[in-house]
């Protein structure tokens, strides 16, 4: 059987405007909290769980490093100004993935040999919105 798998275009915005030349997009998703809910009533020897709330994950989003590109020169202004913002991630012109993010870090990563690369770290706030292009 042929596998399903695809190669696809993910580009990402930042209050609306591009972030240049991506390389990679990581970690974009949440996790719920564990909440032990092991009572008297519970069977012998084991323990109850339900999810609690949900928290974004850090998201790491890496870039061949532009000095003059707008959208990475924002970027790195928002994680100087400590703000939170808006992304969105689509992959393939047409499947979206909404949320805002606290600007958390970035690393400017010079190279002799390779080409010169800057990574952000953001923390998804709040909720992913799924949702798909006209």
């Amino acid at each position: 059987m042929a596998t399903a798998a695809t190669i696809g275009k993910f580009a990402i915005t930042h209050d609306g405007a591009n972030i240049e030349e991506v390389l990679s997009v990581g970690g974009v998703g949440k996790t719920n909290d564990l909440i032990d809910v092991t009572n008297f009533d519970s069977a012998a020897g084991t323990k109850e769980y339900i999810a609690g709330l949900a928290d974004g994950s850090e998201v790491s989003i890496e870039c061949n490093y532009l000095e003059s590109a707008a959208g990475q020169t924002a970027l790195v202004a928002d994680v100087d100004a400590q703000a939170t913002a808006a992304f969105v991630l689509t992959y393939n012109s047409a499947v979206t993935y909404t949320f805002n993010a606290a600007c958390m870090g970035y690393q400017i990563t010079p190279s002799v040999s390779e080409q010169n690369k800057i990574s952000f770290t953001i923390k998804i706030s709040g909720d992913i919105t799924k949702g798909t292009l006209p």
